[in-house]
């Protein structure tokens, strides 16, 4: 008998069928064709997820074959626990289903870093919070903000005058935060966060036309959700949430006490492309920093954004190519040390290969972390 249809005999008693939509959402897979591949008609998939009917041993080896997944992924386990529902930048032009497979991409995640937590030593989970009401406007709560990107770089074990530049992201995966480059990520977004079982996820858009800098803030922005916003019941992607966020990020990124005497009160682009390379943001963030600091006027700042539309610096300013893209690596090398496969985990974790390939990335960096 096929090895497949003798574990899917096995799983079908305890067949789940969230766990069957969860895994046609992670893939994105529309209904119809999966169906058409598991030799099933829509309704009776539809059926399926919903619980109104329990498929057989032999459709269960279809349906995973045709998702591409291990047929233990159908198996019943506990639901996982959201303590941050993934924050999107742009809400609105977030179409409903990608909002649905990133937050199963943050599920998926969480179960391989559960595999890999049983087997190597990982960071425990980031659980530093300072909460902002997610209600109140930036300028009333601005001076609270920069206390808190202040205390997050004291719990991080950062200097409060030294650039994080581009080691943000291993900074983070240090402290607890997983980060995951996601190839597949919807170009409607730039990065979300979430928290699945008091386990933080940074997700980050791995497109062709990621930069650096963008990367940076992003990173930094995401953070700012995860130490403001954690606790808090509010809606995500409003624009109050999302400029505190931004303000955190430049305070994080640059500090008041160390930026305030290098930046210029005119517009030195020359010397803001050095001040880029130096703090690790763009600078289109520095100069939005400057306004914030006082520095420069509304006038001013104006004036830099049609400068920057004129030059064509909106999407990819100059010093693109003198960083790489920040690069997580903490699955990936805590794999390499458990001496698991992308199968192995794919297994274990009940997910498809494909998907353990986009949590982990190209590859593990030469060094291990312990």
């Amino acid at each position: 008998m096929d090895e497949q249809l003798m574990r899917a005999r096995r799983v079908a008693p305890v067949f789940d069928s969230e766990r069957l939509l969860a895994t046609r959402e992670l893939i994105g897979g529309v209904q119809a064709e999966i169906a058409r591949a598991a030799e099933m008609s829509p309704s009776a998939l539809s059926q399926a997820e919903r619980g109104v009917a329990k498929p057989t041993a032999a459709t269960l080896k279809r349906l995973a074959d045709a998702m591409g997944v291990p047929v233990e992924a159908f198996s019943r386990r506990p639901e996982p626990t959201t303590g941050l529902t993934p924050q999107f930048r742009h809400l609105r032009r977030t179409p409903q289903r990608e909002r649905r497979r990133a937050a199963r991409l943050v599920e998926a995640t969480d179960a391989v870093v559960k595999v890999l937590r049983a087997r190597v030593r990982l960071p425990e989970p980031f659980e530093f919070r300072r909460d902002i009401d997610p209600e109140a406007r930036v300028a009333d709560v601005a001076s609270e903000i920069e206390d808190v990107a202040v205390a997050t770089r004291v719990e991080l074990g950062l200097d409060s005058n030294t650039p994080v530049d581009a080691g943000l992201v291993d900074v983070m995966e240090n402290s607890g935060v997983v980060v995951v480059r996601d190839v597949e990520t919807d170009d409607a977004i730039d990065a979300y966060s979430a928290v699945v079982n008091s386990q933080p996820i940074v997700v980050l858009d791995g497109g062709s036309d990621s930069v650096w800098d963008r990367d940076n803030f992003n990173l930094a922005h995401e953070l700012g959700h995860l130490v403001m916003h954690r606790t808090a019941e509010h809606r995500p992607g409003t624009k109050t949430v999302e400029s505190q966020a931004h303000r955190f990020a430049g305070a994080f990124l640059a500090p008041e006490g160390a930026l305030r005497s290098e930046v210029p009160d005119d517009l030195d682009w020359a010397q803001y492309l050095e001040l880029k390379i130096r703090w690790g943001m763009s600078m289109a963030a520095l100069v939005h920093r400057a306004r914030d600091l006082g520095i420069i006027d509304e006038l001013i700042y104006t004036r830099a954004m049609k400068q920057r539309s004129a030059y064509g610096w909106r999407r990819v300013e100059p010093g693109k190519d003198l960083r790489p893209l920040p690069r997580p690596s903490l699955l990936a090398e805590a794999a390499m040390l458990a001496e698991l496969t992308n199968e192995d985990l794919a297994v274990a974790a009940g997910i498809p290969e494909s998907v353990v390939e986009r949590i982990l990335g190209s590859g593990p960096s030469p060094s291990v972390r312990t």
